[in-house]
Formats: C-alpha cells, structure tokens, sequence
C-alpha cells in the first residue's frame, strides 16, 4: 500500500476546513486562518490556485458548481468562479462559522455566530441573491448537508435538522446526548441520522425519528494520566466513508480514529500526526483520506509545530465495516 504524504505548499496558519469535491477524486478545497483559500491536486502533490481576497480569518469553504464559496471573520460571503476571481454573494452581520452547497437548487447555505442561518442563490447577482434568513437561538457552529436535509449545532447544544425544499422552520430540534458544546455535526450517508464531537472527547451517534435504531453515544480521543485520570481531548472533526459508510474521527490528540457505527467498535488508530487534528475528508471513492494537522489552540499560545496537510491513501478493505457477529 502507497505511504501517506504531506502536501507541498501548505496554509501558513491554522487550517480550518478541508473538502474534496463531491465527484473529482483529486480536487481538495482549504481554507485557513492566513486569509487563504487554496485548490490542490491531491493526487499529484500540488497547489493549483488560491485567493486572498477575505480580509480575515476564512472559517470555511466549499465546492460549488463551477467554483466555490467561502467565509470567514470578515463576515463576507465569497464565490470563487472558476478558481480565477471572486465576487460578494453577501454578508452577515457576524461572523460566518459554516457553508454547505446544496446542487439540486443552486443554493448556498451560510451558519453564523450572528444567530443566523441564511440561504442564497449562488447565480444571482447582487443584493437579490439571499433567498432566506432564519434566526436561530444561539450561534451556529456547524452545518452538514446532504441530499434534502440540512444539520446545523447551535452553541447551546441543539441540533436543528431542516429539510432544504421548505426552510421556514426546523423538522426536528434535538437536544445533543453530548453534556459538552458541540465541534462538529456530520449527516450520515443514509441520511437516517447524524454523528456529532464535543469538546470533551465523546461522540454520539443519533438516528432522526422514524429510524429504528438507537442513538448512543462513546468516549474517545483520551490518554491515560497519573492518578486514573484521563486527559480528555476535542473531537474536531468528523467524515463519513462515502462507499462503507464508517467515519473517521480526529481530535486535539493529533490522532484519527475510524469507527464503525453499525457494530460500535473502533476499526482503526492512526496516530503519530505532528499536533491537533482540525478537519477531515475523504474523496468521493473513498481512497484517500486528507488529514489537517494544525494546532487548535486549547492550550493557549505556546511552541507548535508548522501546520500540514498529509493524504492519506485508503485500501478497499481499510475502511470496510467487520461482518456481524451472529
């Protein structure tokens, strides 16, 4: 099996997403706290394009049509067109926390730490592209979309689960099983639920009504200590398998974890990454996994190591779900 590799050229400072496109194998998005957002080749080990026209920290990025759309610190919502230049779609009034692009209507969707969650018509020009802006109760920290449904977790520990065709209100409002604040939410691939991390080192599987499988929830990305005490880690980021449909999970610990949810048990332990891990994705064949090592800051300012981007090649078994036991 091939080794992972590092990626040349990589952010200058924090990475805060990563994202593959949703049908090209080899198309990896990244946006990060040096103001960047940039296109790699994952295959071929190199940097393709990027922009630094946000004037702040960029939070998040993802693929659109013929592009992609980021935000960030500035509160500005950006398309990148054709990977050449940029235009405003729009603004919030805080800053922009998550995106997600939903291709069937053309329709961006932007989470902010404004209490806001609003929609936006990605072709449209000028001030007529917000289609919807729905107040939510605390500020939003992440968003996963896919097909129809919509996962935004709110500070305060609420999932809203919408449906995309319809998004005057919410379908289900869920109360996260997690005691802690919510790092990432993550629809499953048979969108009959969704996976979330906390800060304090658990995560919990939850099926939307209707599923008849129970929600439950595990502990994760701890390391033992003096006195039988854990140290306790965030569980950053999360991302689904797209052909298995097992996830993989990378925490403050600087390892990733790949689980399967069907039988509970953890598959895999990949460690040895130089510092936290802040966001995860494979590509849309489930053969490769990009990993961001790239401190977090839950110790506050100290020494770090550089940040990095590795891909990480998956075998067609690796990632396979174990057989049930009888």
């Amino acid at each position: 099996m091939s080794k992972q590799f590092e990626l040349l050229q990589p952010p200058s400072d924090g990475i805060s997403k990563l994202r593959f496109h949703p049908t090209d194998d080899t198309k990896l998005l990244v946006s990060s706290w040096d103001q960047q957002v940039r296109l790699y080749d994952a295959q071929q080990n190199q940097l393709v394009a990027s922009h630094h026209d946000h004037c702040a920290a960029v939070l998040d990025t993802v693929f659109g049509s013929n592009g992609a759309f980021s935000g960030g610190l500035d509160r500005r919502v950006l398309a990148w067109e054709n990977y050449s230049h940029t235009r405003e779609i729009g603004c919030h009034d805080g800053e922009i926390s998550a995106l997600e692009y939903v291709s069937s209507g053309n329709m961006l969707l932007s989470g902010s730490w404004d209490c806001t969650l609003r929609a936006w018509d990605s072709r449209a020009q000028g001030g007529a592209a917000q289609i919807a802006k729905l107040d939510v109760e605390e500020r939003i920290y992440s968003m996963s979309a896919r097909e129809t449904l919509l996962a935004v977790a709110l500070a305060g520990r609420k999932i809203l689960i919408y449906d995309t065709r319809k998004l005057d209100a919410p379908i289900e409002v869920r109360e996260s099983s997690l005691k802690f604040p919510t790092r990432c939410v993550k629809l499953m691939p048979s969108s009959l639920g969704f996976v979330c991390s906390s800060v304090e080192g658990r995560v919990s599987v939850e099926y939307l009504n209707g599923a008849t499988k129970s929600n439950y929830a595990f502990k994760c990305h701890r390391q033992p200590a003096e006195d039988n005490v854990d140290l306790v880690y965030p569980v950053n980021a999360v991302a689904f398998h797209p052909v298995h449909h097992t996830f993989v999970t990378g925490g403050s610990d600087g390892a990733v974890s790949l689980w399967d949810p069907d039988n509970k048990k953890r598959l895999k332990h990949y460690q040895g990454y130089p510092t936290s891990i802040s966001a995860l994705d494979f590509n849309a064949s489930g053969n490769m996994l990009a990993v961001a090592s790239s401190y977090t800051y839950e110790e506050g300012e100290k020494d770090h190591p550089p940040d990095s981007i590795w891909i990480k090649p998956m075998t067609e078994n690796e990632a396979r779900p174990k057989a049930k036991k009888n």
